[in-house]
């Protein structure tokens, strides 16, 4: 690899506390440290992209300074510069994730999955330093295997040292962003390839669950009904989606608007079906807070498309405040670093 993640906060020459925590997403993977007063983050976006082998290629990427491996007589592209060359070519990024967890389909899955978490988090401070990651909730409409993937990620961070911890990502939103709700309400991770849910009272989960459409499946849905790459739909989305705008829009964002619509849908029906199932639910004493976080929810205009939404088809309970995450894409990562620092400060 020819670099590590950069970090998105620089806050140089200040203590570094122990406990890390590490978002493992579809789209990327983030990690939190707390130095000194401040939280910095390292972010990789977790894809790559298969070129063929020469000297000469290798030198230009040497020279960009770009994120690769060589495997294989294989020259396998990494993070942010293999959405470029997917682009550039017309084709797919391949993902070590699918769905939230390691792809089954994908042979290369699990080295690069691994190189990615190693770029992004580094070293431990000390042996042992503990580390929360993210997990999805078990999925109400899809069949795979999660305690497979929680064990190779644990498996990749105790070879760098660490104590691996996971926690349910949906939970770790909770404890990044309802601590002045005394981490009670519902977190919501609109991630790549899930939506992840949590229910909390007083930071105990009351359910948890995720669904497989997210992110991708609006990408690909959408890909298919204009007739374009994946690719290409989730760069218009990731750049310049509005969803506010009813006015001017172009065919690929009239797509989108439509399958966000399906999305949110789909996640509030699950949620109300999820309450009907509980057997023990607290009475919440007012109205409890949503939040909304993941890249899937950064379009302009979401959280009020969301309100409007679970307005028409409400939930059996009172709802408060709904609003973003302070940093959506960095939520996770934050909350698993609160779980990481409480356990750090027990020792």
């Amino acid at each position: 690899m020819r670099k590590t993640a950069p970090a998105e906060k620089e806050n140089p020459g200040q203590i570094v506390h122990k406990g890390k925590g590490v978002d493992i997403g579809t789209m990327f993977v983030k990690c939190a440290v707390k130095e000194g007063d401040a939280v910095v983050f390292r972010s990789q976006r977790n894809a790559f992209f298969e070129i063929d082998y020469t000297d000469f290629t290798k030198k230009i990427l040497n020279n960009s300074k770009v994120n690769y491996i060589v495997k294989d007589n294989k020259l396998y592209v990494l993070g942010d510069e293999a959405l470029q060359f997917a682009n550039m070519f017309n084709k797919e990024t391949r993902r070590p994730l699918s769905r939230g967890v390691i792809s089954p389909t994908e042979k290369e899955a699990l080295p690069i999955m691994e190189l990615l978490i190693k770029s992004v988090v580094g070293a431990p401070a000390c042996d042992g330093e503990v580390v929360y990651f993210s997990v999805p909730g078990e999925p109400l409409d899809a069949d795979f295997n999660v305690m497979y993937h929680i064990k190779m990620i644990e498996g990749f961070l105790k070879a760098l040292g660490y104590a691996p911890k996971p926690v349910n990502e949906a939970h770790a939103v909770i404890l990044s962003e309802l601590s002045e709700e005394e981490f009670t309400g519902i977190g919501l991770s609109f991630g790549g390839g899930m939506v992840n849910v949590c229910l909390s009272y007083m930071s105990v989960p009351i359910f948890k669950f995720s669904v497989a459409k997210s992110g991708d499946w609006i990408d690909q849905q959408v890909a298919m009904a204009v007739n374009e790459t994946a690719s290409r739909v989730s760069a218009v989305k990731e750049t310049s989606l509005d969803l506010s705008k009813t006015r001017n829009v172009s065919k690929i964002e009239s797509a989108l608007s439509i399958y966000y619509n399906h999305l949110i849908e789909y996640v509030i029906e699950n949620i109300k079906q999820e309450f009907t199932k509980a057997k023990k639910m607290p009475q919440f004493a007012k109205p409890i807070p949503i939040i909304l976080s993941g890249g899937t929810s950064l379009p302009k205009g979401f959280c009020q498309r969301f309100k409007e939404i679970l307005e028409h088809l409400k939930l059996p309970m009172a709802v408060g405040d709904v609003r973003m995450a302070a940093q959506p894409l960095r939520s996770v990562a934050k909350g698993a670093l609160v779980a990481a620092s409480v356990e750090e400060d027990k020792k």
